[in-house]
């Protein structure tokens, strides 16, 4: 019998076919947002780096906006508070950037079991 939390949160669904994703999107890393002119180096980088994500295939230029808060979140480090913090994770599950929305969504990447 499969673990129905499991199944709940889309890690395991007997007999589901899931698409391989390339293991790095291809496509061209979009110009961050105007306000980016503020950003450090190391958003910058967090910026391509979420573009050329395995999920970043799927995304298109509405995903914009939502990376670009992202980065600016994540960039607060341990000055993020809780409201932060859950905006944080839901972010990353909408862009799909965790295993398990990946997964629910009927996605997986090279290696993963089937």
């Amino acid at each position: 019998m499969p673990n129905i939390e499991n199944l709940k949160r889309g890690r395991a669904v007997p007999g589901q076919r899931r698409m391989i994703l390339p293991a790095e999107c291809d496509l061209p890393v979009p110009l961050p947002p105007a306000r980016a002119e503020d950003w450090t180096d190391d958003q910058l980088r967090r910026w391509a780096n979420l573009w050329k994500s395995p999920s970043a295939n799927l995304w298109d230029d509405a995903a914009s906006g939502m990376v670009a808060l992202l980065v600016e979140l994540e960039a607060l480090g341990t000055a993020v508070n809780a409201a932060q913090l859950t905006e944080v994770r839901r972010i990353s599950e909408t862009l799909l950037l965790t295993p398990g929305s990946l997964a629910a969504a009927g996605y997986a990447l090279p290696g993963w079991p089937s």
